[in-house]
């Protein structure tokens, strides 16, 4: 997660230009399968 951390930011900041919409981001050391990054999210459709 620190080595990804700089980047996630980055690729956040490309599609959030305008709106700073909300966010949590949680660091799990340990998982049970190789996944990255998951994501929830509540996204409203113009």
């Amino acid at each position: 997660m620190k080595r990804d951390f700089k980047g996630y930011n980055e690729i956040y900041a490309n599609h959030f230009e305008e709106i700073q919409a909300t966010r949590t981001t949680l660091a799990i050391q340990a998982l049970p399968t190789p996944i990255a990054v998951e994501m929830k999210v509540i996204a409203k459709a113009p």
